[in-house]
């Protein structure tokens, strides 16, 4: 049985385009599927929100926390695949200090860890460094080449499996900044750096924004539900519910999506009313933020981000890390 298998999946144009299509479509579905099945909607809606917390990174200078995703974007863009990866050990220092709870580190290790999957598999389809040798794993058929792949490389997933460190590098301290800074705090540390007021506003009301609607959403599922709308996902092997699921949810999209449209657009306009309200922009001074006083985790915090950089620095002067294109 197994060799009657083997021969139909691998050794004619059928089974190797029905594995085609599942290596196409099947393998990157099931990402956003697990992100759900780990996280779920509550989990993501507290994700994106501040989390209050007595901890050396919270008290940390605003201005450090914003400056530091872009100086480990910046790094991970110079340095070598190899050295990205020291580079994203260096950002899990801040989690260790931190020491959040199980499901937020389960959360942020999903955020984390699900993206670099995806470019994984993304460049082991179409990264291909030698069209004359690919080095294929599993070679498309005709009736999918059309793709414009000729199949699974292997060096390209070795390649997505190098440039995977820049993203989860660049995640890793992104997050940071979402869970332990304050969307006042992020206003004075824009208002430091001598920036209009504006930008600080526009960049907390954006990191509001998402777990808002994230809760709205969930809040629009369940009143679906109770109202009668079946959206109970089958299981995997109850084939003949598929379809009518995968209809089901087709058929809801407006529904939510319209809602959601008119609930963002009120929040807007109620933002809006209270900016004016509360006269913003009238004085380019601000007379009501809260200023940080340095400490010396912030000396500290300086000297290591000073240190990583000049370390660098040097590894580039040298030609030791230089990024290989």
């Amino acid at each position: 049985m197994i060799e009657l298998l083997n021969q139909f999946f691998f050794h004619t144009i059928v089974g190797r385009t029905i594995i085609g299509y599942l290596l196409m479509f099947i393998v990157p579905a099931m990402l956003p599927a697990l992100f759900i099945m780990l996280v779920g909607v509550q989990g993501l809606r507290h994700l994106f929100s501040y989390e209050p917390k007595q901890s050396i990174i919270h008290q940390l200078d605003p201005r450090l926390k914003v400056l530091y995703p872009f100086i480990i974007g910046v790094l991970s863009v110079l340095l070598n695949w190899d050295f990205v990866f020291l580079l994203l050990v260096f950002t899990l220092i801040p989690w260790v200090l931190l020491r959040t709870s199980q499901a937020r580190m389960r959360v942020v290790l999903t955020m984390i860890v699900t993206p670099a999957i995806g470019l994984i598999w993304s460049q082991g389809l179409f990264h291909i460094q030698d069209y004359q040798h690919p080095n294929l794993i599993f070679t498309f058929p005709p009736t999918i080449s059309w793709f414009g792949t000729p199949g699974l490389s292997g060096t390209g997933l070795l390649y997505g499996a190098q440039q995977a460190g820049r993203v989860m590098a660049g995640a890793s301290s992104s997050l940071i900044l979402l869970m332990t800074t304050k969307p006042s705090e992020v206003i004075w540390a824009f208002y430091k750096f001598r920036m209009p007021v504006a930008v600080g506003l526009a960049f907390s009301a954006a990191l509001r924004f998402l777990p808002q609607m994230i809760e709205r959403m969930t809040v629009l599922l369940q009143v679906m539900q109770v109202r009668g709308y079946d959206l109970t996902i089958p299981r995997w092997w109850q084939v003949h519910l598929w379809p009518g699921y995968i209809g089901r949810v087709f058929m809801c999209i407006p529904i939510i999506t319209v809602p959601l449209l008119i609930s963002s657009l009120r929040s807007t306009s109620v933002m809006a009313v209270v900016a004016d309200a509360r006269a913003f922009g009238s004085n380019p001074k601000r007379t009501m933020l809260i200023e940080h006083q340095t400490t010396l985790a912030d000396r500290v915090a300086i000297f290591l981000l000073l240190a990583l950089i000049i370390t660098v620095i040097i590894l580039l002067v040298f030609h030791i890390g230089n990024r290989q294109i």
